[in-house]
């Protein structure tokens, strides 16, 4: 993650100014060995290419047959088409970042029985996978550090957390942040509703009521106070906080942590993709939910369980400053199990300042 840093930053930048408006022709911004990608159709902008020029890393601009919004729109088409919200059986869709189409995910069993996809307009890989599945830091005081157990007091928690059989917990407390003075800790948006209150791990201290949620991209803020710090460690076995520092938009290739109340802090993952639409049933509530514009990171699971229920809302990260400090990257949503592979499956922060203007994480020193 050390050799990632500047090729993080300069990938960021380049999507700063793509999110600012310069995005015609944009399909995506790949991490690749000690080099950036930057996928194109077209010609990027005069500011696109000096951004590119300028960032102090190798950027090599690649063509894309396809430019991320077209991509988009036809994912759009085939989700109204083939979608499980519309009685069709892909359950996921996924939008490569070098543009070169979209992935249609449906069950295990069922692709040699379905019947050919509508034409998207792009090419379109079809894939079995499982469907999403929604996924001392357990019994923490205020101020309140992310990956902290949280309960809502209106849903059934889950336990023991850590071991003790007197914690529970429902969701992982995300990142701390705030929108001009006020405070709130991000977790995923079916962890609750606006009006939902959480406790601690114990149940007995009240950390705050939800204020804000984004219900289509999974995203909830619970007003509370807060801090600059996020649980790292095993839960109950070697627990200890790390400091946050900043934010960066995510690039595919690049490695990752989390760090949930069930799992712990996991590392190993690689941004591999970015779904215009995944579709689960939640263990928190009980619902079936669809989401949009959620990022992919995949791991090797080596046998372990990685992100399971209860990490939903977990702060994902990367390691900077010789892996001392956290640089926030999203919030977990759930995970895809592979048997040999494991993808988790987060919202971009970058998305959340987006959905909540004003936000930014509360940071130990002001990011370089």
């Amino acid at each position: 993650m050390t050799r990632q840093e500047p090729l993080v930053r300069a990938a960021s930048r380049i999507r700063q100014l793509v999110e600012g408006g310069a995005d015609a022709g944009y399909a995506g911004l790949e991490i690749a060995g000690d080099q950036v990608l930057l996928w194109w159709k077209g010609t990027p902008s005069a500011a696109v290419a000096r951004a590119a020029r300028d960032a102090g890393v190798p950027v090599e601009v690649r063509a894309a047959a396809h430019s991320r919004r077209e991509l988009r729109a036809a994912a759009d088409r085939l989700w109204r088409s083939a979608g499980v919200e519309h009685g069709g059986r892909v359950h996921a869709l996924k939008v490569f970042s070098d543009g070169r189409g979209l992935e249609a995910a449906v069950r295990p069993g069922q692709a040699r029985g379905l019947a050919a996809l509508p034409d998207a307009g792009v090419p379109v890989a079809l894939a079995e996978r499982d469907q999403f599945t929604p996924t001392r830091r357990c019994d923490d005081r205020p101020a309140w550090s992310g990956g902290a157990a949280i309960r809502n007091e209106a849903v059934g928690s889950f336990g023991p957390c850590g071991g003790d059989a007197n914690l529970g917990y429902n969701c992982t407390a995300g990142f701390g942040v705030r929108i001009g003075t006020a405070e709130y800790l991000l977790t995923a948006g079916h962890c609750g509703v606006r009006g939902s209150v959480f406790y601690d791990g114990s149940g007995q201290r009240r950390i705050g009521q939800a204020t804000h949620k984004n219900q289509s991209h999974d995203l909830l803020l619970i007003e509370t106070d807060a801090t600059s710090r996020i649980w790292d460690g095993a839960p109950g076995v070697s627990d200890f906080t790390k400091p946050v520092v900043g934010w960066g938009w995510t690039a595919s290739g690049q490695s990752l942590c989390y760090s949930g109340v069930y799992s712990g802090a996991r590392c190993g993952f690689t941004v591999d993709g970015e779904y215009t639409t995944i579709c689960g049933e939640l263990h928190v509530g009980g619902t079936f939910e669809c989401w949009n514009d959620m990022i992919s990171a995949k791991g090797s699971s080596g046998g372990r369980e990685f992100a399971r229920r209860g990490d939903s809302g977990a702060p994902v990260f990367s390691l900077i400053n010789d892996y001392s400090w956290a640089q926030a990257a999203g919030t977990v949503s759930g995970y895809i199990d592979g048997g040999d592979a494991e993808w988790i499956v987060f919202q971009d922060f970058g998305t959340a300042t987006r959905d909540f203007p004003g936000l930014n994480t509360i940071n130990l020193v002001e990011p370089m």
